[in-house]
């Protein structure tokens, strides 16, 4: 849920679950293959480092009347490091033919390393992005109880995503735990001297073994000032899979 809101870092919050609904209309849909059923007991997520998986994807619409722009990461190779209690994952972006990316991802959710794949310090700085975007997927080992809020964090924000539970589900053979999240925030937008508000809402599915966001769909909603006065409204969206 997070490249737009890493635009935002600087911002300051404010409080989620508070913008009119009409705007989240526009978050895609979460592939379900079940209905969502309440849950009525904390639920574990996470204890397991990997599933099946071989790509990851996301979808992002900069607007909504034009084809979104997709990228993906396929996943290489999978090996398991019993030692470390991790797995190893070579993952290759498929928009830089021949970058490969090593992840050691822990059982209890933590990434213990990202590196390039063979190792390549000169270029490290490069690999930030990614690294974000991976780690916004992965979530630490936990319970999850009904009706708390929990939070997801985003690198160098001083306020994370806020979501509730809102009940367990499947994606194909595989069982979700769904929440709701939104995130407000506002301030200024880096070096223009204008005012912003930024509002995202969304759905995720949390694969309950490896506490990975198997599937998430959001809708953001920026709205930019100067002077006092709005610069007008702008709605985009995005979701994200693994397959």
């Amino acid at each position: 849920m997070l490249r737009l809101l890493l635009l935002a870092l600087s911002l300051c919050g404010a409080t989620a679950f508070a913008q009119a609904p009409d705007w989240r209309t526009v978050a895609p849909a979460l592939p379900l293959s079940a209905p969502v059923t309440p849950i009525t007991a904390p639920v574990a997520i996470g204890g397991t480092a990997w599933g099946s998986w071989r790509r990851l994807c996301r979808e992002q619409w900069e607007r909504l009347d034009r084809t979104p722009r997709r990228d993906c990461l396929n996943v290489a190779t999978v090996e398991r490091d019993a030692r470390a209690r991790a797995t190893r994952l070579i993952l290759a972006p498929e928009a830089l033919r021949g970058e490969r990316l090593a992840v050691l991802r822990r059982d209890d959710g933590g990434i213990a390393s990202f590196t390039h794949d063979p190792p390549d310090a000169e270029r490290d700085g490069a690999l930030v992005p990614w690294r974000r975007q991976f780690e916004s997927w992965s979530l630490t080992a936990r319970r999850i109880a009904p009706g708390v809020t929990f939070e997801l964090p985003v690198p160098e924000s001083p306020r994370g995503v806020t979501c509730r539970a809102e009940g367990l589900s499947r994606i194909e053979a595989r069982q979700v735990l769904v929440a709701l999240c939104a995130v407000e925030l506002a301030g200024r937008l880096g070096n223009t001297g204008q005012e912003a508000r930024i509002a995202m809402a969304g759905r995720i599915a949390i694969d309950l073994p490896t506490a990975m966001i198997l599937a998430q769909g959001y809708a953001s909603r920026i709205e930019t000032f100067a002077g006092g006065r709005s610069n007008g409204v702008v709605i985009t969206a995005a979701r994200h899979w693994l397959e």
